[in-house]
């Protein structure tokens, strides 16, 4: 049995790294010409931020025309003005170093997420770092630059938080969601509704005001702007966009996302009082399901979502559907529909789950 486990943690990691220069050799077909475009994108809202005011970032004629020189291609500034303004002590540095700075700290918040949450001990751990490392939306969130992996960083933060009794501190981890509001803004929602209101208020006191210094900084012109933008950049091909909204027609969309969120309420209403693993990772889930704009790389949010589940100690089928989603997320560049489609058959899986809970808990207190 030894050797079969060695044997088993061996081609685990040997698969991790195939998959890893598979990675690596895809990335290439995205033809940038600059290392890790999306942080150019922050380091230069930084720059003209500083040099131009807060504003100008989101003005399609001042910020585009330089990135596309520099990128290649005409990216947009679309996160919240906090972001750049975390990243303006990095654009007085060269954007070389400011890069290898920006990585480094990219790969410690995987890292930090692996050490709160991943499931199991010693080499399983390990395992589950290496799978996360090499799954696609992972590696090329890193490689490219994006800051999607500190936003999971704060959430897997706040979770750990809270198993700690720490609640206001929970919610105040989870005021970076700021910096990309759109891979997790369901889940102070969905903690909301299994009972987590202290982390919510908590939440609500630190974003409320960064809202206010947000629009105070940029103006209300920055929805112009940003809608502006975004059609400049329309025909553009770029990552692909893993939402309903994004791949469905829009009465179709709109359905699966009413079905979405009355699939998660129902989880979330059965479990109130379980603790604050399911209520994360159903938040994470629907959360990417219903975004407006979710780029492939933002399901990254989603290994945080099945170390949480896979930690409750779930029946054998739901590990089996669990780590059965790393096919449809690492083909997502791909297959975008069939990753919706097995994102919404977990969704409806956690809600089997909810109900045999449920069940089982009627019957032992009938009992």
């Amino acid at each position: 049995m030894r050797l079969r486990r060695e044997h088993g943690i061996t081609a685990a990691l040997g698969l991790s790294l195939v998959l890893a220069i598979v990675d690596l050799r895809w990335s290439y077909t995205l033809h940038y010409k600059l290392p890790q475009p999306d942080f150019y994108v922050y380091y230069l809202a930084a720059q003209l931020g500083r040099a131009h005011g807060w504003a100008a970032i989101y003005d399609p004629a001042v910020f585009l025309p330089p990135v596309a020189d520099a990128v290649g291609k005409p990216l947009p500034y679309l996160n919240p003005p906090e972001l750049a303004w975390m990243v303006t002590p990095l654009s007085y540095l060269p954007y070389t170093l400011a890069g290898w700075i920006w990585t480094g700290l990219l790969a410690a918040a995987l890292g930090l997420t692996w050490y709160l949450v991943a499931p199991g001990r010693g080499p399983v751990r390990l395992i589950h770092l290496g799978g996360a490392a090499a799954l696609l939306p992972v590696f090329v969130g890193i490689l490219f630059g994006q800051v999607c992996l500190v936003v999971v960083a704060a959430v897997a933060l706040s979770w750990w938080l809270l198993l700690r009794g720490r609640p206001w501190l929970a919610g105040l981890a989870l005021s970076a969601l700021i910096l990309k509001p759109q891979i997790a803004f369901l889940v102070p929602l969905a903690l909301l509704l299994s009972g987590y209101g202290r982390v919510v208020f908590a939440w609500l006191a630190v974003s409320v005001p960064l809202a206010i210094v947000t629009l105070l900084a940029v103006g209300t012109a920055v929805f112009h702007n940003i809608s502006q933008s975004v059609h400049a950049v329309s025909g553009v091909p770029g990552p692909i966009q893993s939402s309903l909204l994004r791949q469905l027609p829009f009465p179709l969309a709109i359905i699966g996302i009413l079905l979405v969120l009355a699939v998660s309420a129902v989880i979330l209403w059965r479990d109130r009082g379980s603790g604050p693993s399911l209520p994360i990772a159903v938040g994470l889930i629907s959360g990417v399901l219903v975004s407006p704009y979710v780029n492939f790389y933002d399901l990254s949010a989603l290994v945080l979502a099945g170390w949480l589940i896979l930690r409750m100690n779930p029946p054998r089928w739901q590990k089996a559907v669990t780590l059965g989603m790393y096919v449809p997320l690492y083909g997502a560049p791909i297959w975008p529909i069939l990753t919706l489609v097995c994102l919404c058959g977990w969704l409806v899986g956690l809600a089997a789950l909810s109900l045999r809970t449920q069940a089982v808990t009627t019957q032992r207190a009938a009992a």
